[in-house]
């Protein structure tokens, strides 16, 4: 059970790395994008505007097929902790008692 929750708990760490990086890289597409818009020359920024937004969009998808992992061990990682611990102890006294 141990080697389970270890696994688990390694896929927890690897999809919130990977949601944080693509929050970040979010976060960046549209602080440029922003910037892009306020100097006011449309001309000059629509290809590095459109380059942004397909950047932007590919980003979102990845981070919304990550999200219902992520939301999974955000919402309901502490119980399932909570009961692999009672478990685990719960096996230690069992092997104990024989």
């Amino acid at each position: 059970m141990l080697n389970y929750y270890n696994q688990l708990n390694k896929l927890r760490e690897k999809i919130n790395e990977d949601f944080d990086y693509y929050r970040k890289q979010n976060s960046l597409i549209d602080r440029r994008l922003n910037g892009l818009g306020k100097r006011g020359d449309i001309r000059r920024t629509a290809e590095e505007m459109q380059e942004l937004l397909e950047q932007r969009q590919k980003v979102k998808d990845a981070s919304l097929q990550l999200m219902p992992l992520w939301d999974l061990f955000r919402h309901g990682w502490t119980e399932a902790e909570e009961r692999f611990y009672k478990a685990l102890s719960h096996s230690k006294n069992s092997e104990g008692e024989n």
